[in-house]
């Protein structure tokens, strides 16, 4: 077996986990890289039941570490916590396209506003039919 019990990959957001060698020769691979976080995250899971105060501090950790890709690339996040694309083709994009995206952009941050006060409304009978026939236009143009 391997002497490398923890190798942290220059990121500093993973853990290498070696394969003993005799099975790193049989998968063709000499080990596993685990983001931090994800394991803080798991750990958290495993004590949510039995010591809620414990998992709490073990997911304040976790935050204090990048996502991950699976290969252990850090995974880049804007202010609202979507994805950031690994190339900005802004500056490529024709004024049509450009606008296009923005349309289409603020169309999608208009349907999640309005699925969010679709939610937080509470239930009344006079509301129901009306909150229905926009639940179900909703979800007929949902990707």
């Amino acid at each position: 077996m391997s002497n490398d019990t923890f190798t942290p990959t220059m990121n500093m957001a993973n853990f290498y986990l070696p394969y003993p060698d005799e099975l790193a020769k049989e998968f063709g691979a000499s080990g596993f890289v685990m983001s931090i976080r994800r394991l803080y995250e798991l750990l958290a899971r495993e004590v949510d039941d039995k010591d809620p105060v414990e998992a709490a501090l073990l997911r304040k950790v976790a935050g204090h570490y990048h996502d991950t890709y699976p290969g252990g690339d850090i995974i880049i996040r804007d202010s609202l916590t979507n994805i950031v694309a690994e190339s900005d083709d802004w500056d490529d994009l024709t004024n049509d396209q450009k606008i296009h995206r923005g349309n289409v952009n603020a169309a999608i941050a208009n349907v999640d506003r309005i699925r969010y006060e679709l939610e937080m409304m509470f239930d009344s009978y006079e509301d129901a039919e009306e909150v229905t026939r926009v639940r179900r236009e909703l979800a007929a143009i949902s990707v």
